[in-house]
């Protein structure tokens, strides 16, 4: 085996034998998955039913348009009487929230709301959008316009986007493509951000312990830097391969349990909705949300998986292979942590700037700072993940003239910082007890 061979075999296995990579390995999944679940639990939970009291001295509501249009909903029961109630009456009432409804409310649009608790943003949010709708209806009623005219009258048109040369396939929202590929985005980001900077530190300690003043008497500093950088790639990859087959294989456990909601999404529309709750969303959206659902589990069929694997594989690779070579760099440069912070920013600016142009990218896909950020080496392995899965979900023809560029431009980048980091790791390695600026950097380079 050649040395750097060596190199490699023992920065993979002096990984994956800690106990911390074999924790992560196995609980990753279910912390991600725990993660999801408590999210959209919390996000759906609330401590109680908001009990919400509606005085209409007035009588502007009526009894029957009350009891015919205000919809309670999961959180929120609306209960009505004409009579008010006095402060100390409702404190001392079953009611959470009080509203009264006075004629002035055609001038000023506004009313207060009491509260004992205070609800959140949500529960405020339903109750207003309820006297919204009413006090609409309400003023057409005034003007003879009847309630059936303004159902029609709020009919919702839907576009339907049918690519000409793909007339007859299923269309989701092209928004569900630059998600997966942001998603592809935040992966790549997340390693080059956690794995360089393992490399670096696994540099600052040989250089610090003075171990690798040993290993470059046989080693040449080139075969031990790549070896570092390629030993700890195989690592993140074995990490995330085995994320993935723990995560389907949660899934397929998950799907013998549930096998009726796995085979077919529109199954949990049917277990989730009841009629009156589909017919609501057809209204406002123009379809079935059972449709919906099976329309986007074919549309799952027809995605480039192959194209987006590969796409993602060759910018997760070069993305690492050109930063964790300048991260390692900066750990023969320096002598601590804390000095390699001044160098660090270098790096950090060009990969944030990457991430808020893939977010921006979402709402402008066809932007000149996406087609840069996609070429440019520094940003191109974030921000072409954004498109890439637009191409690979086929919103988008597959640019192959964009992605050659992309590729060749990172490829030549990545020789390009190997042959700098290359001349400052073997200047720095063995450079100990002064602080390294930026002039001792391209004294290096320089004559390195």
């Amino acid at each position: 085996m050649s040395k750097i061979g060596i190199i490699i075999k023992r920065e993979f296995l002096t990984r994956v034998k800690k106990r911390s990579f074999l924790i992560m390995t196995f609980l990753g999944p279910l912390l991600f998955l725990g993660f999801i679940a408590a999210t959209f639990y919390i996000s759906q939970a609330e401590s109680k039913v908001y009990k919400v009291l509606l005085t209409d001295r007035e009588a502007m509501f009526g009894k029957v348009l009350f009891k015919d249009e205000f919809k309670d909903s999961k959180f929120v029961k609306f209960y009505h009487q004409e009579s008010p109630m006095t402060d100390d009456q409702f404190k001392a009432s079953e009611y959470d929230i009080k509203i009264d409804l006075e004629r002035d409310l055609t001038i000023t649009s506004a009313v207060n709301l009491y509260y004992k608790t205070y609800p959140s943003f949500k529960i405020q949010d339903h109750i207003e959008s309820q006297l919204t709708k009413n006090f609409q209806k309400l003023n057409l009623l005034k003007h003879d316009v009847t309630l059936e005219l303004y159902d029609l009258l709020k009919t919702k048109i839907s576009l339907h986007p049918i690519d000409i040369d793909k007339t007859g396939t299923t269309v989701v929202p092209t928004e569900v493509g630059y998600s997966v590929g942001l998603m592809l985005s935040v992966i790549i980001f997340m390693f080059i951000m956690m794995y360089g900077q393992q490399i670096m530190r696994g540099v600052m300690e040989e250089k610090s312990s003075r171990i690798v003043e040993v290993i470059v008497s046989s080693v040449k500093p080139f075969s031990l830097m790549m070896g570092k950088i390629i030993g700890v790639a195989l690592v993140g990859l074995t990490q995330f391969i085995m994320w993935i087959l723990l995560s389907s294989f949660l899934f397929f456990i998950a799907g013998m349990f549930l096998p009726d909601v796995f085979s077919d999404p529109s199954a949990l529309m049917e277990q989730q909705m009841t009629p009156e709750m589909q017919n609501a969303i057809t209204s406002e959206l123009g379809a079935n949300p059972n449709d919906m659902a099976k329309d986007i589990y074919s549309f799952i069929h027809q995605v480039n998986f192959p194209f987006i694997i590969g796409m993602f594989i060759f910018y997760f690779l070069g993305g690492y292979f050109l930063f964790g070579s300048l991260y390692a760099a900066i750990g023969a440069a320096v002598d601590s942590e804390t000095d390699s912070q001044q160098f660090m920013i270098p790096i950090m600016l060009p990969l944030t700037l990457g991430y808020i142009i893939a977010i921006a990218g979402i709402e402008n896909p066809e932007s000149n700072v996406m087609y840069w950020g996609s070429i440019i080496p520094l940003t191109s392995p974030i921000v072409m993940m954004v498109k890439v899965g637009s191409m690979g979900m086929g919103f988008q023809p597959i640019d192959w003239s964009l992605i050659i560029t992309s590729m060749v431009l990172l490829i030549g980048a990545f020789i390009l910082s190997v042959w700098v980091a290359s001349k400052i790791y073997r200047a720095g390695i063995l450079f100990h007890g002064k602080k390294v600026g930026y002039k001792d950097l391209w004294k290096w380079l320089r004559h390195g």
